[in-house]
């Protein structure tokens, strides 16, 4: 066990490899529920805060709705400025890509746990076409009409 003394910080560990590789990414399109709000992450790092709303179809018929979703994206400075994340407004649609993580909340005087997804990747608008992307999961001939 190590023990931390105040006001130093804490030495940064290297992050552990995924097996198999890939794991941990998620990818969320949808609508900004409010607007941006800033934040700080676990090392005291300015972020801004994304409330992402999105549908979810039934399991047993992907067809139909079957409820809606939200989750808390954590942006970067270094995104939030080059995607000009913080002009956004509520209703406004966001495609977002980055690794699923924990947040401690504070809300009306309770702690508690929420997930959010540290944020890789913002496109704000609608979704764009594949081959407009960076993402491997992505097949080269997606969203293109047949020769």
């Amino acid at each position: 066990m190590r023990a931390h003394r105040a006001g130093r910080r804490r030495e940064r560990r290297r992050f552990p490899e995924s097996k198999p590789p890939g794991l941990n990414h998620s990818v969320v399109t949808g609508t900004l529920i409010d607007d941006p709000r800033p934040g700080r992450d676990p090392v005291g790092q300015p972020v801004t805060f994304l409330r992402v709303e999105f549908p979810v179809a039934d399991p047993e018929h992907p067809q139909l709705l079957w409820t809606w979703a939200s989750c808390d994206v954590e942006v970067s400075e270094a995104l939030t400025e080059q995607h000009d994340v913080r002009e956004l407004q509520g209703g406004a649609s966001v495609l977002v890509a980055g690794q699923l993580s924990e947040r401690w909340m504070i809300s009306d005087g309770r702690t508690s746990r929420r997930g959010v997804i540290v944020a890789a990747l913002v496109h704000p608008g609608p979704p764009p076409e594949c081959d407009e992307l960076i993402v491997p999961a992505c097949p080269p001939d997606a969203g293109r009409e047949p020769s």
